[in-house]
């Protein structure tokens, strides 16, 4: 009979003990050929890979059971059997003696189950290591990814900044629109160009775009560029010069291709253009 093909899921499960190289060969063998004819991802697989190599690196000790483990073990078990009987109608089946081994035979079965022993609990705390090197990995990066955030918003705020100092220029504070969580602010130059600084944007795919309009009163928005956004959610973005007087409503959509001449996509965020205050 042919055995059942691995599913993605046992072959995930098993990702650990198979770059370890501790698996029975049937079941290594059994997850190779799920893994050359599987089209789904195996990230699982390069994350406990990459990490194998520091092995050589961890000094791992071994600790040994107490003692008194396995009499304690013996006892609760014939506790057990004392206190629920195992009883059957069937008939008893005699069983020919079986002799008792040598010396050399128990010396030898001792050596096999010490070695055994050994070997998984050797292999149980390298996997342990693999998932704890995997997991602090995957903490670094996490943290690395907001530092960058926000190393990146930082620069794109100084860009506005710089901006808002020249005379003439305007400034905007854009909120999230309905259920988006974007925020921003921005800066309009003297040529009536918006500089902005946009955060927790979610990213762009295919061939969505990021499109900047003006709208001035009643007038029909104007289309002043548009930007895409990796997983980073941050942009630092600078749009076409056009006429951006105070009061003018800067907002941001989500469209679904550039080039479009009127908003086909949600709001995400708006603002309006604001003079700072004539000096006395």
């Amino acid at each position: 009979m042919t055995e059942p093909r691995m599913t993605h899921e046992q072959a995930r499960d098993l990702a650990a003990a198979y770059v370890l190289g501790a698996l029975e060969r049937s079941e290594e063998a059994a997850v190779r050929d799920h893994l050359a004819t599987c089209v789904e991802p195996h990230p699982e697989f390069e994350a406990f890979g990459g990490v194998v190599p520091a092995l050589d690196l961890v000094d791992l000790e071994l600790v040994e059971p107490p003692a008194a483990l396995g009499a304690r073990i013996m006892a609760a078990a014939a506790a057990d059997l004392a206190a629920h009987p195992r009883t059957s109608s069937a008939p008893a089946i005699a069983t020919p003696p079986v002799a008792f081994p040598s010396a050399a035979e128990r010396t030898e079965r001792t050596a096999r189950a010490e070695r055994t022993r050994t070997s998984r609990f050797d292999w149980a705390l390298r996997i342990a290591a693999v998932i704890a090197i995997v997991a602090v990995g995957s903490w670094g990066l996490d943290l690395q990814r907001q530092l960058d955030r926000s190393q990146r918003y930082e620069r794109a705020v100084a860009s506005v900044v710089q901006t808002a100092a020249q005379a003439g220029s305007k400034t905007v504070i854009l909120a999230a629109a309905g259920d988006a969580r974007a925020s921003g602010i921005g800066a309009v130059a003297p040529d009536g160009s918006v500089v902005l600084a946009m955060r927790e944007l979610p990213a762009t795919s295919g061939s969505q775009v990021y499109e900047a309009w003006v709208i001035v009163g009643k007038a029909a928005p104007i289309a002043v560029g548009g930007f895409t956004v990796d997983s980073n959610g941050t942009a630092s973005f600078t749009t076409r010069p056009a006429v951006t007087p105070a009061g003018a409503l800067i907002a941001l959509t989500l469209e679904p291709n550039e080039g479009n001449s009127a908003p086909k996509g949600p709001i995400i965020a708006a603002g309006q253009a604001v003079a700072p205050p004539a000096s006395s």
